[in-house]
């Protein structure tokens, strides 16, 4: 089956174009001297000298790399909308890409110039990601709304709802496991963590504090590697995060007051996948849209993404009845 993309890719255009003026501008100031400043103190005096192409490259693949996650959330967003809603996401892109290519054009600017001294270009960079934020939330206006249909088996789950409740009845031991643990946060928890502690590595040398802070982050990461595991007993329900179990969410079935199926769009309800909040309730999800929305005696309520929502509230149902 054919990949249709839903979101016009012209809602990216501010982004591209300011990525395409930094490597033109840095193209047209060629020669650039070599050895070049690459780092510079708080005075805008340089401390660190070498190859002028490496700032263009590292500007370029962020730029690059930010518009292709970009394309990705964007895309995400329209199949998920059921109604044409402001993507305010789609605004990271433009604005981001707009102040490393203004960063990128003053930097190639002094390197021009007899006296290396560099200030941070404060008000440029605001002209800048004004001009390509409007510009962005224009053509996000503009963006015509498509309807991604989405069809989806509901399970017939009155087998498991008579078995838990004939365990449940019988006194007999409870326990009902599901796994959130998609490719994606699998590797974000290995890739991620590799890159950070080959950044740290080389760094060291030059900021160590610095590069021991990466290099915990990076262990820090790595423990979400496993994805999220809800267990339903007949005392508790537990949602627990990779390889150790960090216990993330802890109900007593006792204190429950409702719990049934919830559909949900994760990027415009919560702003994206994980541990998320928003005025309503707290959300526990990895992927998809669908889950159990659990509501507490005290009125709190809790979201657990589901690969098979009706099945858990059939679980979690059956308990606490």
């Amino acid at each position: 089956m054919k990949f249709k993309f839903i979101h016009p890719f012209w809602t990216h255009v501010p982004a591209v174009l300011a990525l395409l003026a930094g490597v033109a501008f840095t193209v047209m100031a060629l020669p650039l001297p070599d050895p070049a400043p690459l780092h510079f103190g708080l005075d805008g005096r340089p401390d660190k000298f070498g190859s002028p192409w490496m700032s263009t490259v590292w500007m370029a693949g962020i730029a690059v790399l930010y518009i292709i996650l970009s394309v990705i959330l964007d895309e995400n967003w329209a199949r998920q909308e059921k109604v044409k809603t402001f993507n305010w996401i789609a605004l990271l892109d433009d604005v981001t890409v707009a102040a490393l290519a203004t960063v990128q054009i003053t930097y190639v600017n002094m390197l021009a110039s007899s006296l290396y001294i560099y200030q941070f270009p404060w008000l440029e960079t605001l002209i800048a990601v004004v001009l390509a934020g409007g510009a962005a939330a224009l053509l996000e206006w503009m963006r015509p709304y498509r309807r991604w249909e989405t069809s989806f088996q509901v399970e017939d789950v009155s087998q498991v709802k008579a078995e838990v409740e004939r365990m449940v009845k019988a006194g007999q031991p409870l326990a009902y496991w599901e796994v959130q643990s998609p490719v994606y946060s699998n590797v974000l928890a290995v890739v991620v963590p590799v890159l950070m502690v080959v950044i740290a590595a080389t760094a060291w040398s030059e900021v160590p504090w610095l590069s021991a802070l990466v290099a915990l982050v990076a262990i820090a990461l790595t423990l979400s590697y496993g994805g999220f595991r809800t267990l339903v007993t007949r005392e508790n329900i537990i949602v627990r995060m990779g390889m150790l179990g960090i216990r993330l969410l802890g109900l007593r079935t006792a204190d429950i007051a409702a719990a049934g199926v919830h559909t949900f769009a994760p990027l415009k309800d919560f702003g994206g996948y994980g541990i998320r909040f928003n005025r309503d309730m707290r959300g526990y999800f990895l992927r998809g849209d669908r889950g159990v929305k659990v509501t507490t005696r005290k009125g709190k309520s809790y979201l657990i993404g589901s690969d098979h929502a009706e099945r858990l509230e059939a679980v979690i149902n059956a308990v606490i009845a």
